[in-house]
């Protein structure tokens, strides 16, 4: 709605006449008329002064609906991930775009570092990645993509050798942040409760694979390491005999051969 229109249909609820809007804002009453009109627009430092007027927010004066922009957003990261695969340099190109009309979206940006981390192999994009976290943290919303921010954070000064601004990142992430879909799934009935379940299976599944990936690159010998392999692939073997873990074993087994798995953390 223009905002023109906006004013005149607030105007009209408070039962005031444009003489007294005019009056209260110090201006004339033939200026709230070309407004109204759309022959001209209040300035950016009267909407406020609107908006208090009419009791209202910002948001609702310029006929802004945050819901509808969530679902468009939403709506981009899916089709994001359809067109673009797994092609990190697809992706980023798509979100870049969507970023033009969605600027500072804090989920288009969470998964735009998504995409800048696993071009980071040559550690080229780590200024770039600081960059756009620290920008996550300061118009995030959603304390999920906060934390993703400051994983990623993290792991990018880690990856720098900025081993301090690292562990100042680590240390801002809540220590009990993975227990969220284990509560889930207690609390939960039905559906739900079965969503939080697959989430959690998979998050623990991921976990164990890493834990033990770290305790290979800490192992002393040859032996060691090789009992560590072993264990790796029967975990794996197990987990991929049950349908509903079998993507994400493989995901994690393919990792775990070709070298990749850790590369996030590095």
């Amino acid at each position: 709605m223009d905002i023109g229109v906006k004013i005149k249909l607030l105007r009209k609820e408070k039962r005031v006449t444009q003489e007294e809007l005019a009056e209260y804002l110090h201006i004339s009453a033939q200026a709230v008329s070309k407004w109204e009109t759309g022959a001209s627009c209040p300035d950016i430092d009267m909407l406020p002064k609107l908006a208090i007027f009419f009791g209202t927010s910002l948001d609702c004066l310029l006929d802004f609906d945050q819901s509808q922009v969530d679902a468009a957003v939403t709506a981009l990261v899916a089709e994001c991930g359809k067109q673009c695969g797994g092609d990190p340099q697809k992706g980023e190109a798509f979100l870049r775009k969507a970023l033009e009309k969605y600027p500072n979206n804090d989920l288009l940006l969470t998964c735009l570092l998504e995409f800048l981390q696993e071009q980071n192999g040559d550690g080229a994009r780590c200024e770039e990645i600081v960059e756009i976290g620290e920008r996550v943290l300061m118009c995030a919303r959603d304390d999920e993509l906060k934390i993703d921010a400051l994983r990623i954070l993290a792991e990018t000064y880690h990856a720098m050798g900025e081993q301090s601004m690292a562990e100042y990142y680590l240390a801002k992430i809540p220590a009990l942040n993975f227990l969220f879909y284990e509560i889930a799934a207690a609390i939960k009935t039905g559906q739900e409760r079965l969503e939080n379940v697959q989430k959690e299976e998979d998050l623990c599944i991921d976990k164990l694979i890493c834990m033990l990936a770290f305790r290979k690159e800490e192992a002393r010998d040859d032996e060691t390491k090789a009992q560590i392999d072993r264990q790796a692939q029967e975990m794996l073997a197990f987990f991929k005999s049950y349908p509903i873990y079998r993507t994400m074993a493989e995901l994690m087994e393919q990792g775990w051969l070709d070298g990749t798995l850790m590369e996030i953390y590095q």
